[in-house]
């Protein structure tokens, strides 16, 4: 019933960083943070098995890539919309 313990401590550090990466705009400087320690972690997990982490590590790969679509999409908005609220001034 419990879920197994991890001692990998660079997936639970990429996992840190994956819930820091959640903030609006502010959270995209948390993003390669979760995508490389994650990476580590999942590198480690495979090297020690036994230490655990590899789903917490996938997860966070795949979550902060996912992140950054969100981030990246949320910052183009924030310089589009001065463009949009002037529309006699923008490329229509």
């Amino acid at each position: 019933m419990l879920p197994s313990v991890n001692r990998n401590g660079a997936s639970t550090t990429a996992l840190a960083f994956t819930t820091y990466a959640l903030v609006p705009f502010l959270g995209i400087l948390f993003v390669p943070g979760a995508v490389l320690v994650g990476i580590a972690g999942l590198i480690y997990s495979y090297r020690s098995p036994h230490k655990g982490g590899r789903r917490a590590s996938l997860a966070s790969v795949f979550l902060g890539l996912l992140i950054l679509g969100v981030q990246l999409l949320l910052w183009w908005i924030i310089i589009k919309v001065p463009e949009w609220s002037n529309p006699g001034t923008g490329d229509f």
